[in-house]
């Protein structure tokens, strides 16, 4: 019973790790000359491109929208941000994310990546997870033994 507990919480975690991919598409980022990003969203194995879905680069700040636009056959050219920003693109009721390429000079804005923020949280979440666990077996060893 443990041991299946632990596979599924490893299969829920792993499958929250991935969750800004949807299987089988892929987004593809190109600088352009004169600051201009070319976004390009496609199948991985057929290579088609997807059309018509709305592409938009979202402020890393203050979640605010700085562009958006709509995929073409050929892909969508938009302007670079001067702020760090994620490309999202909408694919049904998912979306595909990707951080936005720097501008030649560089973002005026940015945000620092904090590399030990993800292992801090994901080590107070593991310490807390197990906590529960061991309340859990402490709570059906009782149980069994009132039976």
């Amino acid at each position: 019973m443990f041991i299946k507990s632990i596979t599924v919480f490893i299969l829920f975690f792993t499958t929250n790790l991935f969750a800004h991919n949807v299987p089988g598409m892929d987004v593809s980022l190109e600088k352009k000359e004169n600051n201009k990003i070319h976004i390009k969203a496609f199948f991985k194995k057929s290579k088609r491109p997807l059309i018509n879905n709305e592409v938009r680069l979202i402020s890393k700040f203050d979640n605010r929208v700085l562009d958006k636009g709509k995929l073409g056959i050929s892909g969508l050219i938009l302007n670079i941000p001067k702020e760090s920003y994620w490309v999202y693109v909408l694919v049904r009721d998912n979306d595909l994310v990707k951080d936005g390429i720097a501008p030649n000079e560089g973002f005026l804005k940015s945000i620092k990546k904090e590399k030990l923020a993800f292992f801090y949280s994901s080590l107070i979440s593991l310490v807390f997870i197990l906590f529960s666990f061991l309340i859990a077996y402490k709570r059906t060893k009782k149980f069994k033994a009132l039976s």
